[in-house]
């Protein structure tokens, strides 16, 4: 508690000086034209942006981060931040202000509210955190409920729109299940079961509906899949991570096509982890081992990549960089999330909607090369070692 009252009182304090430096800036200043805010896009050069680069969030106090953070830092320093992250997997955002984290040392599922500015968990009906044996993939339906599939229990665990347990889908079928999305058009649940190299289907009552695959290099067969994402249309997309593509299928189970293979070039992968289909029509996979996300068309065709290895060292964040990066979500505003497991935090991206850009228009001399992008073209001019 005195240690709570000593953070509070500091917290006042540096307010209240921050407060009175600005005064006395104000009052000194020489009036200067104000300098465009730096922003990151994707693609780089001259091609029209796609992507933004929004932040990053690691520390209790991201939550809460004002747009006057800067300024108090410059003056004080930067606290070192109270980070909240053991070892973040999978993510999924309701696009309304809450983003649901999971964390497989913690064996909670953490959620970040934007509206109320606090961090909690998802809890059992008495009030208290909910624990998982190994929380693994998250999912969201169309009445604000939150699915978490749990690999060590076999087991779903379903909590309310207050975040509350409230029930559990369970089937003898299930050997480990890991990536889990939710389909509005048939109302219910696709479960990756990575083991059985099986997806599986549970309608909106929890009944095990029928399942498709087998382990295999075919269509429609899987090697070790990982995780899954629908389509406006109901067609469904399933990693298959050590075949190292993606498959899709129709509502009914039946293969349409598949993209992507191993390897380095743009539109393949390394080792993918997790994928996410937004709502304008895009697919987004994240390649740990590249340290990137590549984004298709959901016929296949590649678009972009993002991203490049970049461990945080000394508290600096490169915008687009990675280190081992894992689960991914794209939400009904198209801001695109990713978990950087490794630097033990995630980042938000915004897709560039017609909206988005009207809202926060790209200024004369906004947009930066991202630091991944000027680092792997200045590595490229580089004369090689003979």
């Amino acid at each position: 508690m005195n240690g709570l009252v000593k953070s509070m009182k500091s917290r006042v304090v540096r307010t209240v000086l921050t407060c009175l430096a600005v005064l006395v800036l104000a009052a000194c200043a020489v009036p200067q034209k104000e300098q465009p805010r730096k922003r990151f896009f994707w693609p780089p050069g001259d091609i029209a942006p796609k992507i933004e680069y929004i932040n990053f969030y690691h520390a209790r106090d991201d939550v809460r981060r004002g747009v006057n953070d800067w300024l108090e830092e410059a003056i004080f320093g930067k606290e070192p931040p109270m980070r909240v992250f053991v070892r973040p997997s999978a993510i999924v955002s309701d696009g309304k202000g809450r983003v649901f984290v999971a964390d497989q040392a913690l064996n909670k599922v953490m959620v970040w509210d934007f509206n109320k500015h606090e961090i909690r968990f998802l809890r059992y009906p008495s009030g208290s955190d909910f624990l998982f044996e190994l929380p693994a993939g998250l999912a969201m339906d169309d009445m604000g409920r939150v699915y978490v599939s749990d690999s060590m229990a076999r087991r779903i665990f379903i909590f309310d729109a207050g975040e509350k347990a409230a029930g559990m889908l369970a089937s003898e079928q299930l050997k480990r299940p890991t990536g889990i999305c939710f389909d509005p058009v048939r109302g219910g649940l696709y479960v990756v079961d990575t083991s059985a190299h099986q997806v599986h289907f549970f309608d909106r009552k929890g009944r095990h509906v029928g399942a498709i695959g087998k382990r295999g290099v075919a269509e429609g067969e899987f090697n070790f899949p990982v995780d899954a994402d629908v389509d406006a249309e109901g067609n469904l997309y399933v990693l298959d991570a050590m075949n190292a593509r993606v498959q899709v299928f129709d509502r009914d189970g039946r293969f349409l096509r598949r993209f992507g293979e191993r390897g380095t070039a743009l539109g393949s992968f390394m080792i993918p982890k997790s994928i996410a289909v937004s709502p304008s029509g895009l697919v987004y996979v994240t390649d740990s081992q590249a340290h990137k996300f590549v984004v298709f068309s959901t016929k296949g065709d590649y678009l972009l990549t993002v991203g490049g290895e970049s461990p945080v060292v000394g508290g600096k964040v490169s915008p687009g960089g990675f280190y081992l990066p894992e689960g991914i979500d794209v939400d009904s505003t198209e801001s695109i999330w990713v978990v950087d497991s490794l630097n033990r935090m995630y980042h938000q991206f915004q897709y560039l909607t017609p909206e988005y850009l009207q809202e926060h228009p790209i200024l004369p001399g906004q947009a930066f090369l991202p630091p991944t992008v000027k680092k792997a073209l200045e590595k490229r001019k580089k004369p090689a070692k003979r």
